[in-house]
């Protein structure tokens, strides 16, 4: 977060400038992106003085849906206990839990500290399952054939690991994303793979790009980076609400059933509104087949 002294006033920003490459700032990653968010919420927070939730939206990058390092994960486990087994991140898993009738039980997946022969160590998939109540008399493979990926199609308790990744606690496993902006009490969404026409940080991107381009060739890296400020800035607040509402269009009309040439025949002729009126996607459909 940097802070700008603008008339006697302090600005806090969440932006970041980043010099990106192995031998600047290296590369920008899922921890980076908390470290920013965090400053963000804080910013929000003071500017609400804490009387209001924000939804945090993000698109559907690979980097956006990391999960945290102790996540539940049924790859690698052995199915064995294990003294010496973790993830690959490296830290212990957190605690599972399954249901037992209607109330929620939590469960170690490691052995507790004092126990006699195993103290602290990994339970194994068998031990883990078997707590659960789901272990079959028949046994269970740790794995299916020589990769998880290979289990028959629709089985879901064909081995071990198949098991264990069926289950809910590890079925509704977040992005570490999600779960720190949950803990701090606001609410997270991404936006769907592939639309980044219901994103409309991309046309602010699109348009910030467009005038960096226009400016002249820098001499040196304190010159790029005031052009990439002011890059940035050129885009007014009205500017990118109309954006804001361009791409609530495409929402609203994908959740009518409109398909993509449909949702932006529907986006020009309703540019206008906030949202695509509901009782016009059928009559939309019908006229939009006239024309093609």
């Amino acid at each position: 977060m940097t802070k700008q002294t603008e008339g006697g006033r302090t600005k806090r920003e969440a932006r970041i400038l980043f010099r990106a490459g192995a031998n600047r700032d290296g590369w920008f990653d899922a921890d980076d992106l908390l470290r920013q968010v965090d400053k963000a919420i804080d910013i929000f927070e003071a500017k609400t003085n804490g009387f209001a939730k924000g939804l945090w939206l993000f698109d559907n990058a690979p980097g956006h849906q990391k999960r945290a390092p102790n996540a539940l994960s049924a790859r690698n486990m052995t199915k064995n206990p294990s003294a010496t087994w973790l993830p690959k991140s490296g830290v212990p898993m957190r605690d599972g839990w399954f249901m037992d009738g209607q109330n929620k039980i939590s469960q170690p997946l490691y052995f507790p500290a004092d126990h006699p022969t195993m103290p602290r160590w990994f339970k194994g998939m068998e031990r883990i399952i078997q707590e659960c109540g789901l272990w079959p008399e028949r046994g269970l493979k740790a794995q299916c054939f020589d990769s998880f990926a290979k289990c028959l199609p629709g089985r879901t308790g064909c081995c071990c690991r198949r098991l264990l990744f069926n289950q809910p606690d590890f079925v509704s496993q977040k992005p570490q994303l999600q779960e720190y902006i949950e803990s701090r009490s606001h609410f997270c969404d991404f936006y769907p793979k592939y639309h980044p026409e219901t994103n409309f940080i991309e046309q602010y991107w699109g348009y910030s790009k467009l005038h960096y381009r226009n400016t002249p060739l820098t001499n040196n890296i304190q010159e790029m980076e005031k052009n990439v400020k002011e890059a940035l800035d050129k885009a007014s607040l009205l500017q990118i609400r109309r954006w804001a509402n361009r791409a609530a269009r495409f929402i609203s009309s994908y959740a009518q059933g409109l398909d993509g040439a449909e949702a932006a025949y529907a986006n020009r002729k309703f540019h206008g509104h906030r949202m695509l009126p509901a009782h016009v996607a059928a009559s939309l459909k019908e006229e939009f087949k006239e024309m093609a």
